[in-house]
């Protein structure tokens, strides 16, 4: 999408700040932790199985017994034992599948996030350099400006001086000078800071800034069409990112209502054990047991129950918030959409207002200069001039800004042709969204 601007300097920025901005590598590292959860969920699938090593010595009291133990008898005793262990749940009610399934939506859902923050990263970024070419382009302004006045003060001193005019045209003119070099420090200092911020974006120390297209440039590049899908919303990550939130709580309440079945459990044990620890591998010495166990919850107090309350309360959250981002992803693209049809107008108002002002400054000189006006009218002029300009960077920037919104709302920009990449083909287990 940033491409369209044409600008190297943009596309350099947005392209750092992917690699190395905090908050897309905290969201690299999200996306780590939830696949690994699918692989702890997949894992209970199998058979678990364990090793047990023990060896110990222990001294038996001679009197703790009826009758005591005679003097002739040893009570020192040892003990070696070494085996295998199995455990495996038979999963027959699907508590396992469902919670495996929860999690794999999960991790669709922490991708989603992580395209989510790609797009806010990049929206920031687009943001924050747009914010940079106004300034910029408002400090040329007041350096122009500044350098106009300074003259007009030049030609009312010389006036001044052969008493053409009074001491009241001085002072205005110097009122003049004084407005816009006072806007330049400022200026100045919105400068340095918004480059700080685009450093912080970029993950790096605070550092100069490379500029490229003027302010003027970037306003005429890409135009939204008409007409555009409501089908684009499809690809909004945050939309995406809620419907997997909706589909793992989901999952949860299948995995919390298998808790009111019973769990068969395969528990197994295969090893040796001896008194004597050099006879612990000979073949009398092994010991083995294999079997299955069931389970059944009969009473619980209510923690089965409540635990099935629980995630069906979540699962209504997930239901509302989805709902909430749906509602709210339409605002957003009325908004963008709106704001940037009237901004084009207003722009173009905005663009005519200059070219009078620019007229009236010209007749108001050419008046002062032949003595039929004062120097009010000049004054008058060139300061709102002076705004006007200013005003037009800011109207020029907001536009640009519509167009970062729209970027975000339309889940990746206006492009109808390209379809987003879907995170549910990184796992190779076909995704499903029942219970």
């Amino acid at each position: 999408w940033w491409e369209m601007f044409d600008d190297p300097a943009l596309q350099d920025l947005t392209r750092t700040a992917l690699a190395n901005n905090y908050d897309v590598r905290l969201a690299v590292a999200r996306v780590a932790e939830a696949r690994a959860g699918v692989g702890v969920s997949r894992s209970f699938w199998l058979p678990q199985v364990g090793g047990t090593a023990l060896f110990q010595r222990e001294k038996l009291s001679r009197t703790s017994v009826n009758p005591p133990v005679p003097p002739g008898v040893s009570v020192v005793d040892s003990l070696a034992q070494f085996n295998f262990d199995l455990f495996w749940e038979i999963d027959l009610f699907g508590r396992l599948r469902n919670l495996t399934s929860a999690a794999q939506a999960e991790f669709f859902a922490s991708q989603w996030g992580q395209r989510a923050v790609w797009a806010t990263v990049v929206a920031d970024v687009a943001r924050a350099y747009f914010e940079l070419r106004t300034l910029d382009r408002q400090l040329e302004i007041a350096r122009s400006t500044l350098t106009s006045f300074q003259k007009s003060r030049r030609l009312v001193g010389l006036r001044h001086d052969r008493g053409l005019v009074s001491g009241e045209d001085v002072a205005q003119a110097d009122a003049l000078v004084h407005t816009a070099g006072g806007k330049i420090p400022d200026l100045e200092r919105q400068i340095a800071q918004k480059e700080n911020q685009i450093c912080i974006l970029l993950g790096t120390n605070p550092h100069p800034i490379q500029r490229g297209k003027t302010l003027a440039e970037l306003v005429v590049r890409p135009l939204v069409p008409a007409g555009l899908p409501s089908a684009l919303l499809e690809r909004r990550p945050d939309i995406r990112q809620s419907e997997e939130v909706l589909i793992a709580t989901n999952y949860r309440i299948g995995a919390a209502r298998a808790n009111f079945f019973p769990r068969i459990l395969l528990t197994g044990l295969a090893g040796t054990q001896s008194v004597d620890l050099g006879r612990l591998f000979s073949g009398p010495s092994s010991i083995w047991n294999i079997g299955p166990t069931l389970t059944l919850p009969i009473f619980t107090s209510g923690f089965n129950y409540f635990t099935l309350q629980a995630t069906h309360a979540q699962q209504q959250q997930a239901l509302i918030l989805y709902q909430f981002t749906v509602r709210q992803a339409f605002r957003e693209v009325s908004d963008g959409l709106v704001a940037h049809k009237k901004f084009q107008e207003f722009r173009q108002e905005q663009e005519a207002l200059v070219r009078s002002y620019q007229v009236y400054s010209q007749k108001a000189t050419k008046r002062y200069k032949g003595g039929i006006d004062t120097f009010l009218g000049v004054l008058d002029a060139d300061r709102q001039l002076f705004t006007a300009e200013l005003d037009l960077a800011v109207v020029q920037q907001n536009q640009l800004l519509t167009l970062v919104q729209l970027y975000k709302a339309l889940g990746g920009g206006w492009d109808t042709g390209e379809k987003s990449p879907d995170p549910a083909q990184s796992l190779s287990t076909p995704k499903t969204t029942g219970k």
